[in-house]
């Protein structure tokens, strides 16, 4: 330390407090500090250096990488001071944020690690360069230079603006080893020290300034949506491989990476505004020297890998999809040909009548028929896996997207198989049986609502989601559970062997929902995943409209009565009533119809017999308590305990 009296102390604007603080800060170490500004240093580097080796730098991320062009040109160490608390620099090389803390390190040269140094068109990068326009990228930036709440804000609106404005722009991508790639991208990541970029969640473990290459991340999205899920992938994965990188991204790790346009890109150095049509990016290996903190030293940790990585799959250079992309960024996915080649080829097998189709609906219907009878939900619920009824539907929603008519007539038809094939077997079976009894089963599929009609929605995303997507595939039982398309199906048959026409409406309309539910909106599904580039009106999809809004009237009804006695049961169910002198519990309270006159069903709990005129006074005192008129319907049950035994 006793040869370093005097060190050049290089800053930008920077306030006569700092300047003074850091000064005196070094004196107690017997080292002067010479203030010169950035500016002046650059004019002429080597005078100014007059013959030394190392210098402090007082300069935010910006200006930081104007000087580190000059130390690897004239082989001088940098020691780092905060410019400001919420400085950059002290979060990206793990410095004190105050100058105090941060000058006994800055001034021990020897505690200088060489680092790699990546410069693009001949200019230095200090945290990454951004190629393009890309929403939401800087968030994380923002955070760290503790932006006021307001200028967040500001930031998040614009960025969710421009959203709409996302256009690729055609590239050619060359690295250090490979020859041309032609692509189109939203916008390129070049990331050299800042591994807590925002995009650099998605590989972190593979970025270093130590590793004798730069990372790019490619964002090429096909929609909005895409964009939208690579941005929560940001937010929620870090150390992910690079081999399970979202599907609109891709990552290159090389030494040199050429990146050339048709015209002029707009791009940002370390937030610094440039423009050209051919970018050359080269990492230097150890060619600066920086002091830094043991963390950064930790986190950049990385030996050198001679072998690039180009994880490219993901990129667009299918010439259609390119063309596509060069008009306007879509909102959906727009699937090509060899996307839903394997999935077509499936929804077709799924509308062909085959003896395997036929012998599941008979079996599932029988299985599903005894479940109802014996008020077994586990034996139901297996009928519901059995059935294949699910497949052909979800064959009609894609016709319906697409105005197959040939496929929507197929499916149509096995569909059509299968419903009378489960309502013939259960009305056989029906007949057969000597039951005649409805049981809780039986009942629950009497009475749809609206909340049916948002099960057979949510399913029908489900069920298209999961044929579209093969990894899924395997999840279409539970959605075929949630549906339940036989067990109505059979509460029909029920019905129509007994004659009750009631019941075959109620388990009728509850059929329609589940099928209107599933084949609208699993067009709209398969929409969104960008199996068509338009919603094509058609008659399918008018009639799956019209059926949604017929159905949907008797469901609300059923809904608001279905509240309406909720409010009764809560209002009426599990009190203690005096009546004539005597204490009655009325439990288990259901309504069972509606209309002018409500009628009750219950249970009366007592330790003293009830006769029918106390029955007659609860009933008054029932109707006073809701103001309206009832009927009720008694269950009596005599509690004894030990003190009233004879």
């Amino acid at each position: 330390m006793a040869s370093l009296q005097k060190i050049l102390l290089i800053h930008h604007q920077t306030k006569p407090k700092q300047l003074q603080v850091a000064q005196e800060s070094a004196q107690q170490f017997g080292i002067e500090l010479e203030p010169l500004l950035l500016d002046d240093f650059l004019l002429n580097p080597q005078l100014k250096l007059h013959g030394r080796h190392h210098l402090v730098s007082l300069l935010e991320s910006a200006d930081l990488s104007l000087l580190l062009n000059q130390a690897h040109r004239y082989h001088f160490s940098i020691g780092l001071l905060p410019a400001h608390k919420s400085s950059v620099v002290c979060r990206l090389f793990n410095i004190p944020n105050q100058i105090e803390k941060a000058l006994p390190l800055a001034i021990s040269p020897d505690k200088a690690i060489n680092i790699d140094l990546l410069l693009c068109n001949d200019e230095a990068v200090l945290l990454s360069v951004m190629v393009g326009y890309v929403p939401f990228f800087n968030f994380r930036q923002q955070y760290y230079e503790r932006q006021s709440l307001f200028r967040r804000f500001f930031h998040l609106t614009k960025n969710a603006a421009s959203l709409t404005r996302l256009k690729p722009f055609d590239l050619n991508i060359a690295t250090e080893k490979r020859d041309q790639i032609k692509t189109a991208v939203t916008g390129v990541l070049i990331i050299e020290n800042d591994v807590e970029a925002f995009a650099a969640n998605l590989v972190d473990e593979t970025i270093s300034s130590q590793d004798n290459k730069l990372s790019a991340m490619l964002v090429a999205p096909c929609s909005i949506v895409d964009y939208l899920f690579f941005l929560l992938d940001c937010f929620y994965y870090k150390n992910r491989p690079a081999a399970r990188l979202p599907k609109a991204v891709s990552y290159i790790k090389t030494r040199e990476l050429t990146l050339t346009t048709s015209k002029q890109l707009d791009y940002w150095i370390d937030g610094r505004p440039c423009k050209a049509e051919t970018l050359l990016f080269k990492c230097i290996p150890n060619s600066i020297r920086i002091i830094v903190g043991e963390q950064f030293k930790l986190a950049h940790d990385a030996n050198e890998i001679e072998k690039e990585t180009l994880k490219i799959n993901n990129l667009p250079q299918n010439e259609d999809r390119l063309k596509r992309l060069r008009k306007k960024m879509p909102f959906f996915s727009v699937a090509q040909e060899d996307d839903f080649k394997d999935l077509f080829l499936m929804l077709k097998d799924n509308a062909q009548l085959s003896g395997s189709y036929f012998v599941l609906m008979v079996l599932s219907s029988m299985l599903a028929t005894f479940g109802l009878f014996l008020n077994s939900a586990p034996v139901v619920i297996g009928a519901m896996i059995l059935a294949p009824l699910m497949a052909p539907i979800v064959s009609l929603s894609m016709a319906i997207l697409r105005n197959d008519r040939k496929l929507f007539n197929n499916a149509l038809w096995v569909f059509l198989i299968g419903l009378i094939a489960a309502i013939a077997v259960s009305a056989v079976t029906t007949l057969i049986l000597p039951y005649e009894r409805v049981t809780e089963e039986i009942y629950a599929r009497l009475q749809p609502s609206l909340l049916d009609l948002g099960v057979a929605i949510v399913s029908g995303m489900a069920a298209a989601y999961a044929h579209a997507k093969e990894s899924v595939l395997k999840s279409l039982p539970g959605v075929a559970i949630a549906v339940a398309l036989v067990p109505p199906l059979c509460v029909i048959g029920i019905g129509l062997a007994w004659h009750d026409w009631a019941m075959v409406g109620g388990a009728g309309l509850l059929f329609l929902t589940n099928f209107a539910g599933i084949a609208l909106i699993g067009s709209l599904t398969f929409l969104f995943l960008g199996f068509s580039t338009v919603l094509r009106i058609n008659w399918g999809l008018g009639f799956s409209l019209l059926l949604m809004a017929i159905v949907s009237i008797p469901l609300y009804d059923s809904l608001m009565t279905d509240i309406n006695h909720n409010r009764i049961t809560s209002a009426v169910g599990d009190q203690t009533y005096k009546i004539n002198g005597k204490t009655i519990q009325l439990d288990d309270v259901r309504v069972i119809s509606a209309g002018d006159t409500i009628c009750l069903s219950a249970v009366l709990g007592s330790s003293e017999n009830i006769s029918a005129e106390d029955v007659e006074t609860l009933r008054i005192d029932i109707e006073k308590l809701l103001d309206q008129p009832i009927k009720i319907e008694v269950t009596l049950k005599i509690i004894r305990s030990a003190y009233n035994q004879p």
